[in-house]
């Protein structure tokens, strides 16, 4: 995410509040302290949510991946990050843990069947536009880019891929993609975006722009 230097003077009281959210994980420096609480303030247009499906018998192999999203992630500026969970669970987690070596806060998800069942646990805490990584070899480096691609196309779903036959990798989506969820066992590839083409609400971001 592209930012500029600046030169700003604040009270001293308020750069004392400031610094007193500091705690070296999540909010790492005056800096980061500022733009979070500015963000905050503004209700700033930005990806706030992300969920990370790691459920298939692929999951040892998807490990390298996850963790790079998940620093790309952090550098791209989110502070919470779900993981769906399914085959190896054990595993990811003890290799993931709860986020602090990632400067994030990873919550796990362990019900939910399918890569589309399993964004229905999340469905009341993603409110507003969400990106879903299914790992496979794209991971967009500046998420920025993808979100105002997404919004000037005004669809329900974006499907980042260099191979419109091979469906795995990231997504950003609007809440109501929960309305082409059923209950129980989906898969997003399958089942839910050939509902979402046909309503015309699907979209491709080549990954030459990531």
């Amino acid at each position: 995410m592209e930012r500029e230097r600046i030169t700003i003077s604040i009270r001293k009281g308020i750069l004392d509040k400031i610094d007193e959210t500091i705690d070296g994980v999540m909010i790492r420096n005056r800096s980061h302290a500022i733009e979070h609480l500015v963000t905050q303030s503004l209700d700033v247009d930005l990806i706030k949510n992300a969920i990370i499906l790691v459920g298939g018998k692929n999951a040892n192999k998807s490990l390298p991946v996850v963790t790079r999203a998940l620093e790309q992630l952090k550098e791209s500026g989110f502070e919470t990050v779900h993981i769906a969970l399914g085959y190896l669970a054990d595993k990811v987690k003890s290799e993931i843990g709860n986020g602090d070596k990632f400067g994030l806060n990873v919550e796990y998800v362990e019900e939910g069947e399918g890569s589309g069942g399993a964004l229905l646990p999340v469905k009341e805490k993603f409110t507003k536009t969400f990106l879903v990584i299914n790992p496979g070899n794209i991971v967009p480096k500046k998420f920025d880019q993808l979100l105002e691609y997404h919004k000037n196309h005004n669809s329900v779903a974006t499907i980042v891929t260099d191979d419109i036959t091979d469906l795995k990798g990231v997504y950003l989506f609007e809440p109501q993609v929960f309305d082409y969820i059923p209950e129980g066992f989906s898969m997003l590839e399958n089942d839910i975006f050939p509902k979402l083409l046909d309503d015309q609400e699907l979209i491709v971001y080549p990954v030459t722009h990531s």
